[in-house]
């Protein structure tokens, strides 16, 4: 029987797992500087937790979760998306202080039952970032701008940002209403799963992607907003012009989760095809307090990594050269059980030098290995014939410049510094 791995859930293997590990690193390193602290959450999640927080009408809740009971008979669910997890643990251990604003990212992958295409994977990873205990249009205001310096950083300058606002509570109330009567006198012409939305959240009747139903969304009623709905939605719009982030509105933007109040931004990105999409996020002011928490706002984005990846490779930047490029290729032409001391002392020295190792023990000739560390993009070669070898020596060679020259095992760790 031949095993495959299950469809939409795909297999990271070298060279592109070396994409994956430095956009790790790089979000790592760039959210710690603006003060984020990391949190994990499992993977597994009562349903309840979903439904509670996303929405009963959302296409998630509604269609794509993976559900199951468990042997105690628990519904669980595998997580769709980050954010309900992410607050759930924040009550659970007591994470948040009476005004501190609490700032944490994650990685990891999310799992909805949709159709398997490009950009949309059953299994899928997010990196995001959430600021609970948050109120402020200028708190929104510079997230988008982080938003902005972490896309630049990355090497991706093309992309297009899109704002809406769903206003107040009492402004969504009031447009829920428009929309459902507008909609009622239409309903036939909807699709079922608009039927289904308008019965349940007629904001939902937004994220239908039928074709059929887009010209009577067109038509669909705008927010009105109010007076501090208007007033946050201007400091950020003035706040964005100020720093010279270019946006478009778009009254349609709502999301695909119940939890979000306010603001909401979507960052599209060339080349991508219909699932366009690389990030998303907005204000979610209630959710804390209804899973049981206290009265605080938060808002957040998180990032489609397959998505972004693409855009990436689309805009020419391969963040797995970086990484390449400081691999070591070593050509262990000297063989033998004698050796294997020689080459543990090799690892080591290069543990100690920070540095990524492919050993080849092929037998090929030098030229052979020196064609695969080329094929492979390294950065160095460390050669080991059997007169390096008898020597206590190894060859460095720097594979875009061709210098080569010979130090001793020893001297391993200074060689490459001196290089």
């Amino acid at each position: 029987m031949k095993f495959q791995s299950v469809k939409g859930m795909d297999d990271l293997v070298p060279p592109e797992i070396e994409k994956w590990q430095v956009l790790e690193q790089k979000a790592r390193s760039f959210f710690e500087a603006y003060g984020f602290r990391a949190i994990r959450t499992p993977i597994l999640e009562s349903t309840e937790l979903f439904s509670r927080s996303i929405g009963e009408a959302s296409d998630i809740v509604h269609k794509e979760m993976y559900t199951f009971e468990d042997r105690g008979g628990r519904s669980l669910t595998l997580r769709p998306e980050m954010t309900a997890g992410v607050v759930r643990a924040a009550i659970e251990h007591h994470l948040i202080k009476e005004g501190e604003p609490l700032l944490l990212y994650y990685f990891g992958p999310m799992f909805r039952a949709e159709r398997p295409q490009a950009g949309r994977k059953r299994q899928f990873h997010q990196i995001g970032i959430e600021t609970l205990n948050t109120h402020s249009p200028i708190n929104d205001a510079e997230m988008i701008m982080m938003m902005k310096d972490f896309l630049e950083f990355l090497g991706l300058k093309k992309y297009k940002l899109k704002l809406n606002h769903l206003g107040s509570e009492e402004d969504r109330k009031k447009f829920s209403q428009d929309l459902v009567r507008y909609f009622k006198n239409i309903e036939s012409k909807l699709c079922k799963d608009c039927q289904f939305r308008l019965t349940q959240n007629v904001l939902r009747i937004f994220d239908c992607k039928i074709e059929s139903c887009q010209p009577w969304i067109e038509k669909a009623p705008k927010i009105k907003l109010s007076g501090k709905a208007t007033s946050d939605f201007e400091k950020v719009r003035s706040l964005l012009n100020e720093a010279q982030i270019p946006f478009q509105l778009e009254p349609k933007l709502v999301r695909g989760l119940d939890y979000y109040t306010s603001l909401v931004f979507e960052v599209t990105a060339e080349g991508l095809g219909a699932q366009d999409a690389i990030l998303a996020g907005g204000r979610y002011d209630l959710l804390i307090h209804d899973l049981g928490g206290p009265q605080v706002g938060a808002s957040g984005f998180s990032i489609g990594v397959e998505r972004l990846l693409t855009a990436l490779d689309q805009a020419g930047v391969h963040l797995e050269d970086s990484v390449l490029g400081d691999t070591v290729y070593v050509a262990a032409i000297a063989q033998g059980e004698e050796t294997c001391s020689f080459y543990r002392k090799i690892a080591q020295g290069l543990v100690d030098s920070g540095k990524r190792a492919h050993f080849s023990f092929s037998k090929g000739s030098l030229s052979n290995h020196l064609g695969r560390a080329n094929k492979m993009r390294a950065g160095y070669a460390l050669i080991i014939g059997e007169d390096e070898w008898r020597a206590r020596e190894v060859s460095i060679k720097k594979m875009d410049s061709g210098v080569q020259k010979k130090i001793k095992l020893e001297d391993l760790t200074k060689g490459f510094k001196e290089f």
